[in-house]
């Protein structure tokens, strides 16, 4: 599937969109829309697709996403309980509402240079959501203030992640997001299962090494690597709230050797997974 077109429509008496989501997942096409946007995830984890750019999303997930930049959030689980449904805050901005009101204040500069550099995406931390949370939360010229204080403290943010690559200028609606989607659909679908090379690379209609210096260089890490970032956030999301041994899951997030579980577990945050899930004990 190609990224899709998203019509943006604010709201009456708005210059800008802002809504809440709750849905049992995350499962949004890849899509693209000439806004900017701000997502803030307050409940949910899994994977986030930002241009060329894919890493693991949590609670408190803060994503400035610049306009026509393909992107899209897919849950990890599904929910089968209306109480516990995956949760964010969206803000949508369109490009005349920077141009008409924000570049022409020069109190605003550090928000339109921040801005430009959204293009790639921008991850802020985990505590600059209380901005977004404040912009929802507020109704009429208080809201329109509160958006503006909150680009303004993101733009004084030193503790930032740009997501897509240095001049990521892939269109919208080129093949390669459609090749891209297809083995981000596939991991995300059978990481649980034991994934070969050879199999990712034939849905992705290239040879092995093809596959390997392809995925590489649109996500800066192998798919290896890759496949074990999805792994390890579902094995951490189950050491928290999961009375499996670790043995167990180790079987069920798609490692098939505990010692290797563990080589990588402890690789990636620093800890074993008995260390971790007791950080999380009550």
């Amino acid at each position: 599937m190609k990224a899709l077109f998203e019509k943006v429509i604010t709201d009456e008496g708005s210059s800008f969109l802002t809504r809440y989501v709750a849905l049992p997942q995350f499962d949004a096409p890849l899509h693209y829309h000439p806004e900017y946007e701000l997502t803030l995830i307050v409940k949910g984890n899994g994977q986030r697709f930002v241009g060329d750019h894919v890493s693991a999303f949590e609670d408190g997930d803060l994503v400035l996403l610049g306009s026509n930049l393909p992107h899209f959030w897919r849950s990890e689980h599904v929910s089968k309980n209306e109480y516990d449904l995956d949760e964010a805050v969206v803000i949508q901005f369109s490009p005349a509402f920077v141009d008409n009101i924000l570049d022409s204040l020069p109190e605003c500069k550090s928000i339109v240079s921040m801005l430009n550099m959204a293009d790639s995406g921008i991850k802020f931390p985990v505590s600059m959501a209380p901005l977004v949370q404040k912009v929802f939360e507020t109704k009429g010229v208080i809201r329109l203030l509160a958006l503006i204080d909150a680009l303004e403290q993101l733009s004084k943010c030193a503790d930032y992640q740009l997501l897509a690559s240095e001049g990521f200028n892939i269109k919208p609606d080129e093949t390669e997001n459609e090749r891209m989607r297809k083995i981000l659909e596939f991991t995300l679908e059978n990481f649980k299962e034991d994934i070969s090379l050879e199999t990712v690379a034939e849905i992705a209609n290239l040879t092995v090494p093809s596959f390997c210096r392809y995925f590489k260089s649109r996500t800066r890490k192998t798919y290896i690597y890759f496949l074990n970032e999805i792994r390890l956030s579902n094995a951490r999301k189950m050491l928290m709230n999961n009375e499996l041994d670790i043995s167990q899951i180790s079987v069920e997030c798609g490692f098939q050797n505990l010692s290797h579980f563990h080589r990588i577990f402890k690789s990636q945050t620093g800890v074993t997974p008995l260390v971790y899930r007791r950080q999380y004990e009550a």
